[in-house]
């Protein structure tokens, strides 16, 4: 299939080099300006939104910073182009029922990428819950902004700015999007957020949540990107046993009666990627994916709501 991209910043030059050695698609770029940064990706470019009518993309990656993702979405999905969209959907409301509508007149196919689905880690904790109700989780994410893009001003990244989507709930939205998954729709939540340190330069750098989901459970979420203690980590609490799952180790760590047996996987990030881009391609075209944009856009309510409590 053809592919265009709009964003080739880190993760959307990841995405390119993933596809170019796993799969056997068309890649486009779109580039706004001419005089942009060599891709150096070989892959072709186009300059003008026009050219895209001519090679008729089937699917859009949207790579770009989040606070562009829904006029490029809306733009895609209105030419009957399916949509792979980078997390998260957006920095704010605005536009997504516009958005569902023209994705469902069109019937196209349409997936928000939160990747941790596909970790092994999690993969074993939606496994294990199905059959196990816990008393109770914690999940911690905690790593420094600065580490996470080489060569790059983090001060003058979206990341740092609010008007973005920047702050650690956005960007570290993978944590509430898992616990959905894992757990189902949330009931409530309380929120205490701020900007404490000097690693943004008005977005929030902590969140400390507290989710109470409608099947009973709560969790204690903590995120933060000040931290040089880089962590990923979900204990979830049981009646007769505990379960560390360590993101970061790629591990599972199951403590009963004093004793711990450790499940260790093999596991990196491209493989995560990599899973998430086969499932995404092996569903195209088939109807409702996991994760499209009705799920997506509840779980962004949770999300974006979060962030408007924090203010």
């Amino acid at each position: 299939m053809k592919i265009i991209f709009f964003g080739l910043g880190s993760i959307g030059r990841r995405y390119i080099r993933l596809i170019k050695d796993n799969f056997n698609h068309e890649l486009y770029a779109y580039r706004h300006k001419k005089n942009s940064k060599k891709n150096n990706l070989g892959i072709k470019e186009l300059f003008d939104l026009k050219e895209i009518n001519k090679i008729k993309p089937d699917v859009a990656f949207i790579t770009n910073p989040t606070y562009k993702h829904m006029g490029f979405a809306v733009f895609c999905a209105g030419r009957g182009i399916s949509l792979f969209i980078e997390k998260p959907l957006s920095n704010s409301k605005k536009g997504i029922n516009h958005l569902l509508n023209i994705a469902r007149k069109n019937n196209i196919s349409a997936y928000i990428a939160y990747c941790l689905r596909f970790h092994p880690t999690i993969i074993w904790l939606k496994k294990h819950l199905e059959k196990n109700k816990p008393l109770h989780l914690t999940v911690n994410a905690s790593s420094y902004l600065p580490n996470w893009r080489k060569n790059i001003n983090h001060l003058k990244h979206y990341s740092a700015f609010k008007s973005k989507g920047g702050g650690v709930i956005l960007e570290l939205s993978h944590e509430i999007d898992y616990m959905c998954y894992l757990l189902g729709s949330i009931k409530n939540f309380k929120v205490n957020a701020k900007k404490m340190g000097n690693v943004t330069v008005d977005s929030e750098d902590f969140a400390d949540v507290l989710l109470e989901f409608k099947r009973g459970v709560y969790c204690n979420l903590h995120l933060n990107f000040f931290s040089n203690l880089q962590r990923r980590e979900i204990v979830a609490d049981f009646k007769d046993h505990t379960v560390v799952g360590d993101l970061l180790a790629n591990s599972i760590t199951v403590i009963k009666d004093d004793k711990k047996r450790v499940i260790k996987f093999e596991s990196n990030r491209d493989d995560v990627l990599v899973s998430q881009l086969a499932y995404f391609f092996g569903n195209y075209g088939k109807g409702r994916m996991m994760n499209g944009l009705e799920e997506a856009a509840r779980v962004f309510d949770v999300i974006i709501g979060v962030r408007k409590a924090a203010n």
